[in-house]
């Protein structure tokens, strides 16, 4: 089904593309909504939005169900979205065992005009952009956050006073569709509850915060050869990226590469800069050239395709060039820290 055409479709506005709302797609939400789950019966009233990723929409709601008012987030995912297998996932991580991986608290569907769109429910978590920027120069990691456990202290009204009314995007198709009920009547941009929550207490920084990974849709479970690997290529290991370069193979992912990955981030973390990458991404060529030039040497097997790319062959790959330029990068790193 082709997107319906719409007035406007709030570019440069922080809300997603009307054009996700077809069928197969996103779920058409709007402020208020309760969804609904059964056996037992759950509810659940959408208060704001949270964020949005490729295929699905995030939602700030309250508890409907239970004697006392709890904060939650829900995940709704669009139809053609691989529920099943982030649910699989969430399935086979034990809670007790994984702090740092984000609690499903609660999973359903629910049928729209777009097709079943699976729920999970979440608690309420802060992306830490802000929060870190006071701690290092340059964060920015969408698929982690930070628990907030003081949240549910608060009532909706302070948190709303604090927002003030959403600056709502109006859907409006340009010629009467023959499936209105696809679209939302609006678009509404996130809030930040960990912007909010660090102006009521500056000192919230200070406290103990505990990081949780959000998103297991791009998870594979060890073992599992099915599925290739889905890695930022900044982060990625070499062995991987070659794969992708030399024969447009994406292999599934391994536990080395894990550590390698595990390591470039940790880099990033600590020291606001990628250890491999840059500001654009680079091609995967290049990002192996500069690997092999920090590394120190160039694997056999890639000789073959080393030799037949321009930009790889004139480089100078020797542990010296290697030791040299860790030198520099740390000698760097000194100076900015004085």
């Amino acid at each position: 089904m082709a997107p319906i055409p719409v007035y406007w479709d709030g570019e440069g506005e922080d809300v997603e593309d009307p054009e996700c709302y077809i069928i197969g797609g996103f779920h058409p939400i709007i402020l208020g909504d309760v969804l609904t789950a059964h056996c037992p019966p759950r509810q659940y009233r959408i208060l704001h939005k949270l964020g949005r990723g490729a295929y699905a929409t995030v939602w700030l709601a309250e508890t409907l169900h239970l004697p006392s008012q709890r904060y939650v987030a829900l995940k709704v995912c669009a139809a053609n979205a691989d529920s099943e297998h982030e649910l699989k996932i969430f399935r086979h991580i034990p809670h007790d065992d994984s702090p740092h991986v984000i609690q499903l608290l609660d999973s359903f569907s629910v049928q729209g005009p777009n097709g079943s769109h699976a729920i999970f429910v979440h608690d309420v978590v802060g992306k830490p952009t802000a929060l870190m920027r006071s701690l290092t120069r340059n964060f920015h990691f969408g698929n982690v956050g930070v628990g907030l456990p003081t949240l549910n202290d608060h009532p909706i009204a302070d948190i709303f006073d604090e927002v003030g009314s959403p600056a709502c995007t109006i859907v409006l198709p340009r010629n009467q569709p023959p499936t209105p009920q696809t679209l939302p009547a609006y678009l509404v941009p996130p809030i930040s509850i960990i912007d909010i929550l660090t102006m009521w207490d500056p000192t919230l920084h200070e406290t103990h915060l505990q990081a949780e990974i959000l998103d297991l849709g791009s998870a594979v479970l060890v073992g599992d050869q099915s599925r290739p690997f889905c890695t930022l290529t900044r982060i990625c290991a070499p062995e991987l990226v070659f794969e992708v370069a030399a024969h447009s193979i994406k292999p599934p992912p391994t536990r080395a590469g894990d550590v390698w990955s595990f390591a470039c981030t940790v880099y990033e973390l600590v020291l606001g800069k990628p250890l491999f990458g840059g500001p654009c991404v680079l091609p995967n060529a290049s990002l192996l050239g500069r690997i092999a030039t920090f590394c120190g040497e160039i694997p056999p097997s890639w000789r073959n395709y080393w030799n037949s790319r321009e930009e790889l062959r004139g480089l100078d790959i020797s542990q010296e060039v290697a030791d040299k330029g860790w030198e520099s990068r740390l000698e760097s790193l000194a100076i900015k820290k004085q």
